[in-house]
């Protein structure tokens, strides 16, 4: 039996095998039962290749207990440019591999709340592997009623959280009663169908500390089915979509489907209460998101529309002109002035997964996207969501950078061309009133001299008098104000470096009497 490794292990394992899955080879591919993977002999073996072998094992807690929908991955030690090999386990907890080239292979096996597991198996000398993962799975049981409180037998039980990978599913037995094993811990969302009805989610977490989990009881109840259609922002229709109906504020188990080539979909039962329908398809965003309750009409129908995405691109300069490699580059969607905070419903896939998917299937797009610059200065930005957007780049040795919103179109392509950004000084000081005593809440305003139509950087002096501001290189005229106070002749500076607040002091007097 193979014990897991220390966890810190495991996640650098983890780390390094996203790296691997992420490297675009074309040979990764997963096996499948049945169906043998061909590969090729290696290049310059001296000895005749040997044939594809299979490789199967069994998955087990530390307790010997078998552990259903658990991913083994599989690739050669030592040799990361080929082929990685994957499979989930069957109830019994057992997963098979074919066409394995005899050979050292590394292991990583992932289960949710159960840990991961790094082991390495000579292929086929050491025969069936036992994986032990080094935690303790639990059983959840529970019944179905209907809203009487009679229990239900063949209901269809789904289960989902943010720790599964796939969706486990049950059905209630002649008493109602219904049983998922192998589960690690965590939080869990269950809900119950059974015909034309539904159960509202319920939410469990299991944790092992205790000494059972909860018996969950579903109760159906008559179900609402979603239907619609899903068209782009020029009412085209839009086929194969994925249409998610999701309980609110969020659980992690939605009712899902795609559209069809005319773009109509059609879902349920769905309990009633509050939801939240979504669209995602690559390279669109939705533009509203209805939020319904559902309840009061068996059947509801929608019109979702998504707009497809923009484009930003240009590229980032120093004030020499030469690129900057490797700058951040952000777009913020801004809704009525203010940036977009994205809220993402459901689980969340595991990172590796999440790196490898496309625009719009992690979140809807649009809400802050940001893109490095390459070797060329050059950014590219994509997934925006139409209309107003803001550009922001940051660098630890620059200014921050920030253009006027631009208002995207559906579909456009916006090339911005070059952007400067500027090297600064941290422009620090101190607003005495007319007493000597620090002035709180004096306004400070930063112009550079002859310039009057730029605009002025400008700051609040804190309890202590103090004020804090980030200028570009160059001559300043400084002025505070309070209510009464005012400074009655600018300070000059000559900014070439980082002015400490001893060395800038605003003195300011009573504001002149106006005359009449």
């Amino acid at each position: 039996m193979v014990s897991a490794s220390a966890h810190s292990k495991a996640v650098l394992a983890a780390a390094g095998l996203a790296a691997l899955l992420l490297c675009g080879c074309g040979g990764c591919r997963t096996a499948k039962k049945g169906r043998p993977l061909p590969r090729d002999a290696g290049a310059g073996d001296s000895a005749a290749p040997r044939p594809p072998v299979f490789f199967e094992g069994v998955v087990q807690d530390r307790r010997g207990v078998p552990l259903p929908d658990v991913l083994v991955i599989a690739w050669p030690k030592g040799k990361r440019g080929e082929a990685v090999a994957q499979a989930r386990s069957g109830e019994d907890g057992h997963f098979y591999l074919p066409g394995l080239r005899p050979d050292r292979w590394k292991l990583l096996v992932e289960a949710g709340g159960l840990g991961t597991l790094e082991t390495e198996r000579q292929v086929p000398e050491d025969g069936q592997a036992v994986l032990a993962l080094d935690g303790e799975s639990r059983t959840l049981t529970g019944i179905v009623t209907d809203s009487g409180g009679r229990p239900q037998s063949g209901a269809q039980v789904a289960l989902g959280g943010p720790g599964l990978r796939w969706t486990r599913s049950a059905r209630s037995d002649a008493n109602g009663i219904f049983s998922v094993s192998g589960l690690g811990s965590g939080r869990l969302t269950l809900r119950a169908t059974l015909g034309p009805r539904a159960s509202t989610p319920a939410v469990v977490v299991l944790d092992e500390a205790a000494l059972r989990p909860a018996h969950v009881r579903l109760s159906l109840q008559p179900g609402v089915f979603v239907e619609g259609h899903v068209v782009d922002d020029t009412g085209k229709a839009l086929a194969d979509a994925t249409v998610d109906v999701t309980a609110m504020p969020s659980d992690d188990l939605p009712v899902s489907t795609h559209s069809g080539l005319d773009g109509r979909f059609r879902l349920g039962p769905v309990a009633p209460g509050k939801h939240q329908v979504l669209a995602r398809l690559d390279d669109y965003v939705l533009l509203d998101a209805p939020e319904p309750q559902f309840g009061v009409r068996p059947k509801e129908s929608f019109e979702l529309r998504m707009a497809r995405t923009a484009r930003v691109e240009g590229r980032v300069l120093d004030e020499s002109g030469r690129p900057m490699v490797g700058v951040r580059v952000s777009s913020i969607c801004l809704i009525g002035g203010r940036d977009d905070l994205v809220v993402v419903p459901g689980a969340l896939p595991p990172a590796a997964e999440a790196a490898e998917l496309p625009v719009g299937r992690l979140l809807r797009p649009g809400g802050v996207r940001s893109s490095p610059t390459d070797k060329n200065g050059t950014f590219y930005l994509t997934g925006l969501s139409p209309g107003r957007t803001r550009i922001e780049i940051l660098h630890p040795d620059k200014l921050p950078f920030r253009r006027e919103p631009l208002l995207l179109a559906p579909g456009d392509l916006r090339d911005l061309g070059d952007l400067t950004m500027l090297t600064g000084a941290t422009l620090a000081g101190k607003v005495l009133d007319d007493e000597g005593r620090a002035a709180e809440g004096a306004l400070v305003e930063a112009r550079l001299a002859g310039k009057s139509g730029h605009p002025a950087v400008r700051a609040t002096t804190d309890a202590n008098g103090e004020f804090v501001l980030r200028v570009p290189l160059g001559d300043y005229t400084l002025t505070a104000q309070t209510e009464k106070l005012v400074s009655l002749v600018p300070q000059s500076l000559h900014v070439r470096k980082d002015v400490t607040p001893d060395t800038c002091v605003l003195q300011l007097a009573p504001r002149p009497a106006l005359r009449r």
